[in-house]
């Protein structure tokens, strides 16, 4: 968690506009859709969403969600591929988004708990905070579809894009980290 290495004005003002950041961001990367494995539709919305939480802690990135889900329910095109609206939170897809602010929480409060962000721990709070999200919005999600498949086979086809998106936001975890702490890494042979 970097949130005390960014000073710019005052801390409420730097966490309102983290909060407002990171709702534009998700609003803006969310709607993509990318295929990946087969025919499996992936959205960077999971890894947006606990991202940020793991950035800047679990307050900002708790804000940042609800502005995030309350400007998709309001109409904007925020949710997968341009999705909006209220009723996105009463169909198969509602388990998800209302795990959403769960996961970037239990994401942003681990990370603030860990003195040293290193590669292993922003990648394990990451994939945590996204299995989170899948384990709730799949469990809601057969609530109200009946589904043939297994949970655990269901949680296993979508745990190598989990993995993926970690990495990716584990590659911006320790971007961020070393832009704002100034780290450089040791060179090889020195």
């Amino acid at each position: 968690m970097f949130r005390q290495h960014l000073q710019l004005h005052s801390p409420q003002v730097d966490s309102l506009l983290l909060v407002v950041l990171g709702g534009a961001l998700m609003g803006w990367l969310s709607p993509q859709v990318w295929t990946f494995q087969g025919n499996l539709p992936i959205t960077p919305q999971s890894l947006i969403v606990v991202l940020w939480g793991v950035l800047w802690g679990w307050q900002v990135g708790t804000a940042a969600v609800a502005l995030y889900l309350v400007a998709g329910g309001l109409g904007a095109p925020v949710f997968a591929g341009g999705a909006s609206g209220w009723i996105h939170f009463t169909g198969s897809t509602a388990g998800f988004l209302l795990a959403f602010p769960i996961g970037a929480l239990a994401a942003g409060w681990l990370a603030e708990l860990v003195t040293q962000m290193r590669y292993g721990a922003s990648a394990m709070l990451l994939l945590l905070g996204q299995l989170i999200i899948v384990v709730l919005g799949l469990g809601y999600q057969r609530g109200i579809i009946p589904v043939e498949v297994s949970f655990f086979d269901s949680v296993l086809d979508l745990l190598l894009p989990l993995l993926v998106k970690a990495a990716l936001g584990t590659l911006v975890v320790v971007f961020v980290g070393r832009g704002l702490t100034g780290h450089k890494p040791a060179s090889e042979g020195s």
